[in-house]
């Protein structure tokens, strides 16, 4: 499991979306637009799923951008 990630558009630091999934279901969200506060600078922020990240154990980024067949680009 790994934490969905997305930059803070105030503060330009990544920040936890509050959402945890495994590599796989995350690589087949579809591309819809998200609403999440944001734990750096208190604001309600809106993002697409493409311009998320799974976070692995704060280690290991994964760019949620689709490939055509559903799994996760490199």
């Amino acid at each position: 499991m790994g934490n969905v990630v997305i930059v803070c558009p105030h503060s330009g630091r990544e920040i936890s979306t509050g959402i945890e999934m495994d590599a796989e279901s995350f690589g087949k969200l579809p591309d819809v637009a998200v609403r999440s506060r944001c734990p750096d600078c208190g604001m309600q922020h809106a993002w697409w799923t493409r311009e998320a990240k799974l976070q692995d154990g704060g280690e290991k980024a994964v760019s949620s951008e689709h490939s055509p067949n559903g799994a996760i680009a490199p």
